[in-house]
């Protein structure tokens, strides 16, 4: 008699492919949420009477802690697996945004954004990045870039839903929306990950998967901080932090000092998002197919001379090409895992992406703030587009100087 089933049989569906679905899903509700604090910035800006600056500094903190939360959210997954990690952090995260939604004072947006909602969100990112490498390997750029498309889909979409609930409920209600939301769904898509592949799934969705033994293969955290190579990448992610959190602040309240209507401005965010989604696919596969290193150089040369044209001419129309360029090549942050596996291997993958990840979101807490005082002082953000300009090509000038890998850490 034939068994009904049988357990050394493989699955039809590679669970990568689940892997990577579910991945999309919560960068599409994470980096929605956090994506939508410039929709939220003016009217609270109206409400407190805040400067811009003062107003960027929770922005900031989040970002710092992030990053340095991610270091700890990376060795926590390598150890334990992602699943526990996003759980509890998805928790953490809705409770951040709860929180906010009640807030009267400065003080606590930097309580409830810039240190609750910034501890939640840390367990996010590094964790299924990781993972994810793990499940793929000659076509891991790709597949980290339709992952990571999920951040466009969800600037893309979340801010602009925010947006028309701030028009009909507040600001309050809606950010109360976002944070139960979050909170619900995230939790509820992480119960279905899972590390990495078993050995009896490997080799099922056309590429020759790494065993056990080979992803236990590269340097240690503390190996890869005594290599050139880390601190270049470390460097060039920590400009690329300081430029793209600087568009994603500033565009709204850009646009609307241009004259364009809130709803407009909120538009520059859908496109930038939806523009990001292609981005993050294509820069992906270039990265498989011309080596991460220059589609990398590429992009930050590209993103560079996109800031400086942008303040150079402050007129709606080249706010509308900024955004498609913008949109399209920032998404060459995908890229961190690639170059990090590339470089260091897996042995420590994910807690020497959260490394490399907090200089991103030092860069990232500094811009925002920096163009914040740059346009108290000037009235205007040209200084602050100019200044991120450069860091967009000095980022380039670090990728072109960086060696190959001398070896296949994989």
């Amino acid at each position: 008699m034939t068994p009904m089933w049988n357990h050394k049989k493989k699955p039809r569906i590679y669970y990568g492919y689940v892997v990577l679905a579910v991945c999309f899903f919560i960068m599409t509700i994470v980096s929605g949420t956090q994506g939508s604090f410039g929709v939220f910035f003016k009217p609270m800006l109206d409400q407190f009477g805040w400067t811009r600056a003062s107003t960027s500094g929770p922005f900031s903190l989040n970002l710092i802690l992030v990053g340095l939360f991610s270091i700890l959210a990376g060795r926590l997954s390598d150890r334990f697996g992602p699943r526990m990690v996003i759980t509890l952090g998805a928790i953490i995260m809705g409770c951040g945004y709860l929180l906010m939604s009640r807030i009267n004072n400065l003080w606590q947006l930097y309580l409830s954004y810039g240190i609750v909602a910034a501890l939640g969100s840390s367990a996010m990112y590094i964790p299924l990045v990781a993972m994810l490498s793990r499940w793929f390997t000659k076509r891991r750029g790709l597949m980290v870039g339709v992952s990571v498309s999920g951040v466009g889909f969800g600037i893309g979409i979340v801010p602009a839903l925010a947006s028309q609930f701030i028009t009909g409920f507040g600001w309050r209600i809606s950010l109360f929306i976002l944070g139960s939301t979050s909170l619900i769904l995230v939790a509820l898509l992480a119960q279905f990950l899972r590390a990495g592949p078993e050995p009896m799934l490997l080799n099922n969705n056309g590429d020759k998967e790494a065993d056990s033994a080979i992803q236990s293969k590269g340097l240690s955290f503390a190996e890869a901080a005594k290599t050139r190579q880390f601190w270049m990448i470390f460097v060039a992610w920590f400009l690329y932090g300081f430029f793209y959190q600087v568009g994603m602040v500033h565009v709204v309240p850009y646009g609307t000092d241009l004259g364009m209507s809130t709803l407009a401005a909120a538009a520059i965010l859908t496109i930038i998002g939806l523009v990001g989604i292609l981005g993050r696919i294509v820069l992906g596969f270039a990265g498989d197919k011309f080596s991460n290193k220059n589609t990398l150089l590429s992009s930050f040369m590209i993103l560079g001379g996109a800031f400086i044209a942008l303040s150079a001419n402050s007129t709606v129309p080249t706010l509308y090409v900024f955004a498609v360029l913008y949109g399209f090549f920032f998404g060459v942050g995908i890229l961190l895992a690639p170059i990090t596996t590339e470089y260091f291997g897996f042995k420590e993958l994910g807690v020497v992406m959260g490394a490399i990840y907090f200089g991103t979101n030092i860069g990232g807490a500094i811009g925002p703030t920096l163009a914040g005082y740059l346009f108290d002082f000037t009235g205007n953000y040209q200084l602050a587009f100019i200044f991120s300009g450069i860091t967009a090509i000095v980022a380039g000038i670090f990728m072109a100087l960086l060696k190959p890998a001398s070896r296949e850490p994989t």
